[in-house]
């Protein structure tokens, strides 16, 4: 078993490794851990991460025995490009963003509303400050009735409606 002298441990230098390993050989993750030289904490978890990695694509083959988990070399070639660390970046940030927007939601955090509804809630609230409001009318007084009118002294000239005209016609 060969051991890696440059403590690289992505998953390229993973896949490297397991090239240069005997065909059908099976390694655990003890044995992967030691070859890379990988103390325990973060640099095991990255380890395990990419190891994971290589299974995930297809380019490692995982078995279970009693003693533990084993990886050796599937024989197929990646079914995923390798992705450039920018791509890598960006894809590791739009995972925290869904993350974090999970978390906020889960809490109960009312979303930041989308600044094109902001801009639109104050073309309106312009436009409505716009718009005149209505004036208030003052009270009317009550109106007098004909009785009170004629009381007072008023007169009243009744005119005749149009259908007693014509009743007085026929």
């Amino acid at each position: 078993m060969t051991t890696n002298t440059n403590n690289d441990l992505s998953p390229a230098a993973i896949r490297a490794w397991f090239a240069e390993q005997p065909a059908g050989a099976l390694f655990t993750m003890p044995a992967i851990s030691k070859a890379f030289g990988a103390a325990p904490g973060a640099e095991h978890r990255r380890l395990a991460s990419s190891v994971r990695c290589g299974f995930l694509c297809g380019y490692l083959e995982r078995m279970q025995f009693t003693a533990g988990t084993a990886y050796r070399l599937s024989g197929k070639c990646m079914r995923r490009d390798a992705l450039s660390e920018e791509e890598r970046r960006a894809r590791s940030l739009a995972n925290q963003r869904a993350r974090h927007e999970r978390r906020r939601r889960a809490k109960g955090i009312k979303p930041v509303p989308n600044r094109s509804k902001l801009v639109r809630a104050a073309r309106v609230n312009l436009q409505a400050a716009g718009v005149p409001q209505p004036t208030v009318v003052a009270a009317v007084r009550a109106t007098e009735t004909v009785e009170q009118f004629l009381a007072r002294g008023g007169r009243v000239q009744r005119l005749p409606a149009h259908w007693e005209k014509m009743e007085r016609a026929a």
